[in-house]
């Protein structure tokens, strides 16, 4: 059963390989990036993606700055963004919240499966009860 498709930008490979094994197996459709351009790109380019789960502190271009970017593009701005983060800095949270981010996964905090747990509860549509 496909859950739709999932975008991951994640720059720890190892960490990558994880969310995509547990996303995968939750029975969701993985395209990864490992920095800030590329997962720009990746949006630009999947827009019937239901979500992005974004890190803060990535190569070529910061979290922050995609952030920024994909809610100032008229056709990506309804993504629903999921920020990364082994930061646990208010401000920089905050930011992100401001920024449009629909929420943020402390990396150290959440096992891979209360990351999918996390995924779902922000992918399921309001007028339908979580699976």
């Amino acid at each position: 059963m496909n859950e739709g498709k999932i975008l991951l930008v994640e720059d720890e490979i190892d960490l990558s390989e994880l969310y995509r094994y547990v996303l995968q197996k939750a029975g969701f459709t993985v395209l990864a990036a490992n920095n800030g351009e590329d997962g720009l790109k990746l949006a630009r380019d999947n827009p019937d993606a239901r979500l992005m789960l974004l890190d803060i502190m990535l190569p070529k271009m910061h979290g922050i700055d995609v952030l920024k970017r994909l809610k100032e593009d008229s056709t990506t701005q309804k993504l629903p963004i999921l920020l990364l983060s082994n930061l646990t800095e208010e401000n920089i949270l905050q930011q992100a919240l401001e920024l449009g981010a629909a929420g943020y996964i402390v990396k150290v905090r959440f096992t891979p499966q209360q990351v999918v747990e996390k995924v779902k509860e922000f992918i399921t549509p309001k007028d339908q009860p979580p699976k």
